[in-house]
Parts: C-alpha cells; sequence; structure tokens
C-alpha cells in the first residue's frame, strides 16, 4: 500500500522553487542550491506549532537547511532523512512566521553509456559528432517522469501540487542550455570558463513536468509562428531536424486553434542520444531519443515521415492536456496518453501535412476499433475494464512511465474518446469535431495550470450537450467489454435489445455481469420524402422500441464509430443487401456489418434466435457476394477485401468438412462474375510502375485464384508469370500482391519444367526478378516455396513431398505444403497422408535427440505439418485420425501428440459448427 500524501503530513507546503545548480560535466556530482517559498498549509490538522515540511529527495546529500523567518533571521533546521521512503522532514520549534527555506545540496549525475542505462533524474553521455568524429561531446538532461524530480532537488513530487519553478544554471559558457521556460538572461562569470544562465520562472508547473539540458548542442529555429520554436541536435545532426521543426511550425497553429492559445512563450525539441523512455513530455522542451526524430526528409520512407508527425502531434498535445491541465493520479496515466494520441491524429488530420493523414486518421479509427473488438471478448483472457484497471495499479514503486502503462487500456481510451467526439459530431450535425473541441477548449481555459479529475472533464463538456455525458463515460469506464445489438423488428417497427457479447459463449448462462451499457444507435434512416438522416439515440436500458418501419432502416452504428456489434433479423438484412445494391450504404457501415457477421459466424450454438444466428450469418456473406458481383454496386476493393476474406475462411471449412461440392460451383461463379465486373486486366499485365492501390491488387490476387478454372483467368496469369520471369526492356512492373497469384495458379497446371523454375526459385529466389517489382526476395522466395503443393499432378506432389522430408530440418519447410489445404481431390489427400504416416515415426525420433537446433527445428516442422495434416487435411477421414493418434501415443516416446490433437479439435469446434450450416446454404 502507497504511503500517505505528504501534503497530509506538512505544516507548510511550497508556495514556489527557486534552483540554482552548478554543474561540470567532469564531474559525477552537482551542487544545488534551493530557495522553497512556503505557506501554511490548509490541509493540516495536526498541532500548528512550530514549522515542519516533508519534500522527497533521493540520492541527494543534504550539506545544509535553514528556514529563513519573516524577522529576516535565520534558523537553523533539523533534517531527518528516511532513504526508504525517499523523504526528507524539516522542522524547527519557532513562533516566528516563516517565510522560506534555503537547502545546500549535492546531486549525482548518472553517466549513460549504453541503452540499457536508465536515464532518470540527472543524466550525462558523451558522444561522437558527425562532423570531427571526436567523442569529446557532452549533454547532460534530466527524466522527471513519474518520480525523477526529487533526484534533481528536494520537492513535493507527487500530483497534488502546482508551484512556480525559477531556475538558475552555472555551466561552461560553450553548452547550449535550455529547460521548460525561456532563457532570461546570461552572462559570463569572470575568470572562470563558465557562464550563468537564468531562465523566466514557469507558470505553476507540476515537478514530473520539469527538466533541463545542456551541452553540445546545434540549434534549429523558426520564429515564423506566434512562439519561437527549436529542436536542439548533436552537433552535425541539425540538417536532419529541419522535417521535425516544419512539422512542429505547421502544426502549432492548428493546437491553438483546437485546445487554446499556447501557454508558455516558447518550444524546444531536444535529441538525446540516449533516452530510456523514448520519449519525456517536458513542458516546453520535450526530449526525445534522436533517432525517432532525425531524418533526412529527401530519403526517408512515408512511414517514417508519418511516425515522426505522430510523435510531435502527441507531444504538442501534452504541452496543453499533461502540462498546463494535469490529473491527479498517475493511475490515469493511460488516458493521457490516449488523449494525446486521439487529438494529435485528429490535428493531422486537419491540417494535411502530407494527403494521406486525413484517410489515416478515418482508417485508423475504423480498424483499431474492430481490431480491438478481437480481443475484448474472450471470457478466458478477460481485458479489464479502465476502472478495474486503475483499482489494481500500484503506481507508488514505478521507476518509468513504461511501469504505469497499459497498452489495452489505453486502446480503450482511444475508442472511448472518438466516441465521445463523434457524440458531438452527429448531434450538430457536423462532418468534423469542431464542437467537441469548441466544449474541450472550455476544460483548458477553466483548469489552466491545475490539478484535475477525468469526472472533470465529462463535467464541462456535459454542459455543452444533450446527452448525459457522465452516465455515458460511467458506463464505458465500468463495464467489461461491449455489448451486442440484436435488431429486429415488432409490429412494423423496430426494437433493439443489448446484451454483453462474449466470444463462444453468452454472458447469461456464465452468470457474468451483463448491466447495459449507455449504446449510442446512431440509427441511420431513410424517410419518408426519401432523405438520408441519422436519429441520434441513447440506449440505455436492456431495450428499446424505435418507430421506424424495417423498410425506411439502413443500418445502426453509421459511420462505424461506436463500440459494438450489431445483428439483424432476416427481414432488416434483405432491407439492408437491398440498400447495399442500390450503393445507398456507406463502405464504413458495411465494414462494420461483415466484421461483426464474421466474428459471431458459428457460434450459433450459444444462441436459440434462428432469425439472427447461425444460418442467415452464413446466407448474409452468400447474399452479399451476390450484391458485390452484380452490376449495380458501384466497386469498393476494401469492401470487397472483407467479404472475399471471409469467403476464403468459409470455403476452407466446407472443403474439408463438408461434400463441398456444391460450394464450389457456386463459388467459382462468384470469382468469375467478379472477374468480369472489376475489368481492367489489360492495365494489371501493362503495369509499369509502383503507383498503385495495394488494397485493389490483394483483391485481384483473390479473385484470379478464385476463378482460375476459367481458361481466360489462367491466361492472364500465364502472361503475369511469363512477364515475371523473363528479361528485357519489355518486362511490366508486377507487384508484390500478385505474388501468391502467379506462383499459385502456375504450380496448379505447371508442366515439369515450370515446376522446376518454381523449386529453383523456393530453393534460392532469383534476385534480378524483382528488378521490376516491389517485391522483397523474402517476398519472392514464400511465394514459390508456398505454391509447390498447389500441383495437381501427382507426380510433381509427390517431388514436393520429398523436398519436404529432404529438408525437414529447415525452418519454415511447412510452407511447401500449404497448397493441400485447398485440394479438394481425395487422391492428392490420400497421398499426403501415406507421406506422412510413412515418416511420422522418423521425424519425431529426430526431434527428440538432445542438444542441438536441427532437433528442435524438426520438431517444429512436425507441429506445424501435424496441425495441417491432422486438423484440416484429414478431416474427412476423422477415425482413421484418431487411430493413428492413439498408436502414435503408445509407441513413441511421449511427444505431446495427443495434446496437439486435442487443442486441433478444440480450435475446430467452430468449424464444425459452421460445416453445420452447409445444408442450410441458400446457393
Amino acid at each position: 500500500m502507497s504511503e500517505p500524501s505528504l501534503l497530509l503530513r506538512s505544516k507548510y507546503v511550497p508556495a514556489s522553487y527557486s534552483l540554482r545548480l552548478g554543474i561540470d560535466n567532469a564531474k559525477p556530482n552537482y551542487s544545488g542550491l534551493l530557495r522553497v517559498d512556503v505557506s501554511q498549509n490548509a490541509l493540516y490538522n495536526g498541532d500548528v506549532k512550530g514549522f515542519s515540511m516533508y519534500l522527497h529527495a533521493h540520492r541527494l546529500i543534504i550539506t545544509k537547511a535553514e528556514l529563513n523567518l519573516q524577522s529576516g533571521d535565520a534558523i537553523k533546521l533539523l533534517v531527518k532523512t528516511d532513504r526508504e521512503k525517499q523523504t526528507i522532514e524539516l522542522s524547527a520549534e519557532t513562533e516566528e512566521p516563516p517565510v522560506s527555506v534555503t537547502i545546500t545540496y549535492l546531486g549525482s549525475i548518472a553517466t549513460i553509456r549504453t541503452y540499457h542505462d536508465e536515464t532518470y533524474g540527472v543524466f550525462k553521455t558523451n558522444y561522437s559528432d558527425s562532423v570531427s568524429g571526436k567523442s569529446d561531446n557532452y549533454i547532460i538532461a534530466t527524466h522527471a517522469q513519474p518520480y525523477g524530480s526529487r533526484c534533481i532537488f528536494p520537492v513535493l513530487d507527487e500530483l497534488v501540487l502546482k508551484v512556480q519553478i525559477s531556475l538558475t544554471i552555472q555551466t561552461k559558457s560553450l553548452f547550449k542550455v535550455v529547460s521548460n521556460a525561456a532563457l532570461k538572461s546570461s552572462h559570463i562569470i569572470d575568470m572562470t570558463e563558465d557562464s550563468l544562465y537564468e531562465f523566466e520562472p514557469t507558470p505553476p508547473i507540476l515537478p514530473a513536468h520539469f527538466g533541463f539540458a545542456l551541452g553540445d548542442f546545434e540549434v534549429l529555429e523558426d520564429s515564423s509562428a506566434r512562439v519561437p520554436i527549436r529542436v536542439l541536435t548533436t552537433k552535425g545532426d541539425s540538417s536532419q531536424a529541419r522535417y521535425a521543426l516544419d512539422v512542429s511550425v505547421a502544426l502549432f497553429p492548428v493546437f491553438e486553434d483546437l485546445l487554446g492559445q499556447y501557454p508558455l512563450t516558447k518550444f524546444d525539441i531536444v535529441a538525446l542520444p540516449f533516452l530510456a523512455d523514448v520519449v519525456m513530455e517536458n513542458w516546453g522542451m520535450v526530449t526525445v531519443i534522436r533517432d525517432k526524430i532525425l531524418i533526412d526528409p529527401y530519403n526517408a520512407s512515408s512511414d517514417a515521415k508519418y511516425t515522426i508527425r505522430q510523435l510531435i502531434a502527441h507531444q504538442l498535445t501534452h504541452q496543453w492536456f499533461a502540462n498546463s491541465v494535469s490529473l491527479d493520479d498517475w493511475r490515469c496515466l493511460w488516458f493521457i496518453e490516449s488523449f494525446a494520441t486521439f487529438v494529435g491524429n485528429y490535428a493531422l488530420s486537419v491540417k494535411g501535412i502530407e494527403a494521406s493523414d486525413t484517410t489515416l486518421f478515418e482508417e485508423q479509427k475504423l480498424f483499431a476499433i474492430q481490431d480491438f473488438m478481437d480481443i475484448d471478448c474472450f471470457i478466458d483472457l478477460p481485458l479489464p475494464s479502465p476502472q478495474e484497471y486503475m483499482n489494481g495499479l500500484d503506481v507508488s514503486a514505478a521507476i518509468k512511465t513504461n511501469n504505469i502503462f497499459e497498452q489495452q487500456v489505453y486502446d480503450k481510451g482511444l475508442i472511448l474518446l472518438n466516441m465521445i467526439a463523434t457524440l458531438f459530431q452527429l448531434e450538430n450535425k457536423s462532418s468534423d469535431y469542431t464542437h467537441f473541441f469548441k466544449a474541450f477548449r472550455e476544460v483548458t481555459k477553466e483548469y489552466e495550470y491545475k490539478i484535475i479529475k477525468i469526472f472533470d472533464i465529462w463535467n464541462i463538456l456535459n454542459r455543452h450537450t444533450s446527452y448525459e455525458l457522465l452516465s455515458f463515460a460511467h458506463s464505458w469506464f465500468r463495464h467489461v467489454g461491449y455489448p451486442i445489438l440484436e435488431v429486429k423488428v415488432k409490429n412494423n417497427a423496430i426494437t433493439v435489445c443489448q446484451n454483453r457479447f462474449l466470444y463462444n459463449n453468452d454472458a447469461q448462462s456464465l452468470n457474468l455481469e451483463n448491466s447495459p451499457f449507455h449504446v449510442p444507435l446512431a440509427t441511420k434512416v431513410r424517410t419518408d420524402k426519401g432523405d438520408i438522416q441519422i436519429a441520434n439515440l441513447m440506449l440505455s436500458d436492456r431495450s428499446m422500441d424505435l418507430e421506424i418501419p424495417p423498410s425506411q432502416l439502413i443500418c445502426l452504428n453509421s459511420g462505424n464509430q461506436f463500440y459494438y456489434k450489431t445483428v439483424y433479423s432476416l427481414e432488416i438484412l434483405d432491407v439492408l443487401l437491398k440498400n447495399v445494391a442500390e450503393n445507398i450504404l456507406r463502405s464504413s457501415d458495411l465494414l462494420a456489418i461483415i466484421r461483426d457477421y464474421g466474428k459471431i459466424l458459428g457460434q450459433h450454438t450459444f444462441h436459440s434466435d434462428a432469425d439472427l444466428y447461425g444460418s442467415s450469418q452464413l446466407n448474409f456473406f452468400i447474399k452479399l457476394a451476390k450484391v458485390l458481383s452484380s452490376e449495380s454496386w458501384s466497386i469498393d476493393f476494401e469492401v470487397l477485401k472483407a467479404c472475399l476474406s471471409y469467403l476464403e475462411i468459409i470455403n476452407s471449412i466446407f472443403l474439408h468438412f463438408t461434400e463441398y461440392t456444391r460450394f464450389q460451383i457456386w463459388l467459382d461463379g462468384v470469382y468469375f462474375d467478379l472477374y468480369n465486373k472489376i475489368d481492367g486486366w489489360n492495365a494489371v499485365l501493362d503495369l509499369k510502375t509502383g503507383d498503385y492501390d495495394p488494397t485493389e491488387y490483394e483483391v485481384r490476387n483473390m479473385i484470379l485464384q478464385g476463378a482460375s478454372s476459367h481458361k481466360e483467368v489462367q491466361s492472364v496469369c500465364k502472361k503475369l508469370y511469363k512477364n515475371m520471369v523473363s528479361s528485357g526492356v519489355s518486362q511490366r512492373f508486377t507487384a508484390k500482391e500478385l505474388f501468391p497469384l502467379i506462383f499459385n495458379v502456375t504450380a496448379a497446371n505447371a508442366n515439369m519444367n515450370e515446376y522446376k523454375q518454381i523449386m529453383a526459385l523456393a530453393k534460392n529466389s532469383d534476385v534480378s526478378l524483382l528488378k521490376h517489382s516491389n517485391g522483397l526476395v523474402q517476398d519472392l522466395q514464400t511465394a514459390a516455396v508456398s505454391s509447390l503443393a498447389f500441383c495437381k499432378k501427382p507426380d510433381l506432389l509427390s517431388k514436393t513431398l520429398h523436398f519436404v522430408n529432404n529438408n525437414i530440418d529447415s525452418k519454415l519447410i511447412e510452407l511447401c505444403l500449404l497448397g493441400y489445404k485447398f485440394h479438394h481431390s481425395t487422391q492428392a489427400k490420400e497421398q499426403l497422408w501415406a507421406w506422412y504416416t510413412v515418416n511420422y515415426d522418423l521425424w519425431v525420433k529426430r526431434s527428440l535427440r538432445k542438444g542441438s537446433d536441427w532437433s528442435k527445428q524438426i520438431g517444429i516442422a512436425t507441429g506445424n505439418i501435424s496441425n495441417l495434416v491432422l486438423g484440416e487435411v484429414m478431416q474427412y477421414r476423422i477415425d482413421d485420425v484418431k487411430a493413428f493418434v492413439d498408436a502414435k501415443e503408445k509407441s513413441l516416446p511421449p511427444h505431446k501428440l495427443q495434446e496437439r490433437f486435442e487443442r486441433l479439435e478444440a480450435e475446430n469446434e467452430e468449424k464444425r459448427a459452421i460445416a453445420d450450416l452447409y445444408k442450410d446454404l441458400c446457393i
């Protein structure tokens, strides 16, 4: 249990700090002189006679402490040190009112030599500059979050009090010196090599956001913004800071528009050789490890530039929220960080420094919500609610913020913030989050320089919306997981019911908490006049009746902004699919529905309503595929990718767990219809550069493979393969997304010469083939290796099996057998089964030899091959598989085959549940 706050134990508390430091880079210590102006503590309830004050101090040696009285006298203070608790108690018997405390002390400077050394408190490093190559350059800097300021000077190092800090540093005149506030003055000290650097007083600041840096820096500055903005770098590297500086200057007015006027008079970014937490949001002086901020803008990748834009936008947000307005508990760090990411990414989308920023913001939001839903629904690995996480977190011993930070709670924070901002957007019928930030500016104004609770934020935002935001936020803070909404028809109107969503189970049968969330329905409807509107309704109970005719409903969760899944009754699904065909349903809405139905497909055994679950979910994909392949639907490759990805999963299940033929014929027709619909194949064959849409080419790859039984499609594939393996000035560009298609279809129809050519590439990829492609060597080799079992001729498959057996100790050799996942022919499966059963004993015995890496690798390969053979390919002979497993458990040394098979069978439960729906297919 953490200790009570020092604030409650002190008769007097700091009103301001005046700190003077003497720092010599050649010495392991520095000298400190601290003056603490004090005021009587209104929270103290004990005896008020005399003077006492508690401060934090760690790795500091107090040499003298005096109490300055109102009369002008100074008396010696008694200093009691508690090293375990990292505190000092200052006390004196006096009747006179105190004015200030003066403390003389010594502090230590940690020397940092590697990335593993802790950069905490005050630390120094020397570095080799890129100009002269000399290594006699020094940088001394600080890292104060969460409890590092007590290693810099005696301080009340808690999130309870903000006071002004005035800093003066004596150090080498050749050094550049920077701190939170602007430099007020500097002058050379006579007869020394030193100068005295005096900084303006900070506004009231948390000690955790205090800091300074000094040393051999280069400075790059831009004064075009309202306040000067600088980047300080190691010598010779300032040219690589230009991109970061330009981004900072461009974003600065955007943040002032979103959050209010910047509260300081300058903004610096300091690039350090070492920093354990990578980046630290000191107020007005962000420190960051240099590798994360310095780039050559002419040769850097777009991803590298985007990472820097995100980093700067994130740190700029902290200048307002975290530094100016601060939360009162380190357990809220997840919220502080998620807010900075949310606002930072939004600022980038508003500014549009790069054309892709706006698109990325929307895509990242949508995919982040869906991806997080996929892990936030497991009963055996439950993710805590933010409230549960905070209640179970002990931050008293944290050295780094990484010890406090929890990625999954942070992700939930991003989702919560997005939902709240979207509520403002929908209520005001706005295209952006203008109204949310207008309300939030009231937070930064009212609580400037203050310490608050998260509740205070909701309280202010609540003034600007008709939603009951406090109750909304409370429900999502407290409840675990998220709901699934069931949408049905009742008396020619819509009724919506919510329950907590659990993967492969339900809350009621497990007697788990199933409290209703506050769920924004964001119901998109078509009015009697044909207009499309969004009804801003909030579902706070178990169910709600909506006076909306089913024929006018377009969807719930418009824009896919809110954190829940939705299933629709058959009657509503038919309306929904009609809206898809008429291009009324937005892509983001349809993507959300596809992901929702894909996640719950096969879970009908936990639900009794056949109108919502089971075959209705499966047939949704069947009907949707037909709509997407129709002439009326306007092509969207993201939607096609999502739908076809689930159809591939369904196809794989049906292939191994059903008679399959009926579905195979239907699916072949859908793929061929899509082949004819999207057209543009001549452009694919004649592609001259890498300037194309990767998602489009992923979809084209799927379609060509799915329709590869047709001669027209085979012709395209042959031309792509011929172009790829040929050379000369006529060679066209080959997109890496087409590699699997090119090799799989070629292998499936290969003759002996073509097979040998692919095998040669599998063994040793020809780099020259990549001159006209954006693929890497490993992309090419993986595609070649993975195609070897797509062959249809038994003699070629035999060669592939022989190759795997001879290289069973090679890493990822099992990729050679992936093609068997797509063979419906029992002849091919029987060939694999015979080969597997003949060689299995030898593989296992070789894998059990101790002390060699190749034995371990054989064990890995044998396990992965067994997953394929026992778990999928041979499911049509499940009794023989069980007999094989039983026999090997008895005849071979222990090698956990039984445990592997039981795990595979558990994973196959859902597949069999989907396969049971085969008889109900609407094809």
